[in-house]
């Protein structure tokens, strides 16, 4: 369980990271340029990296949807949490 709650984390950590990496792989494969929001593009990224961890937790056994899924809106928040936290200790 605590393998799959890192896996969602990671998860959210890194769709920032892929957005670029997964328009670019959209437009591939629809060879035009994806008429798509910021917002849109920043879930659907999100979404690609939670089957992508849903599945290593699956080929791993520790396929707890719910770990999977905390670690995840931890991956997502949390650098933001943190980052409010600091700003209001200044």
């Amino acid at each position: 369980m605590l393998g799959t709650l890192i896996l969602g984390i990671l998860a959210g950590l890194g769709a920032q990271y892929a957005e670029p990496h997964v328009k670019k792989a959209l437009e591939n494969v629809l060879l035009a340029e994806v008429p798509i929001s910021d917002a849109e593009l920043r879930l659907f990224s999100f979404s690609v990296c939670l089957i992508g961890a849903a599945i290593l937790a699956w080929l791993f056994g520790n396929d707890s949807a719910l770990a999977l899924v905390v670690g995840a809106a931890i991956g997502i928040f949390g650098p933001r949490a943190i980052e409010r936290l600091q700003k209001g200790r200044e």
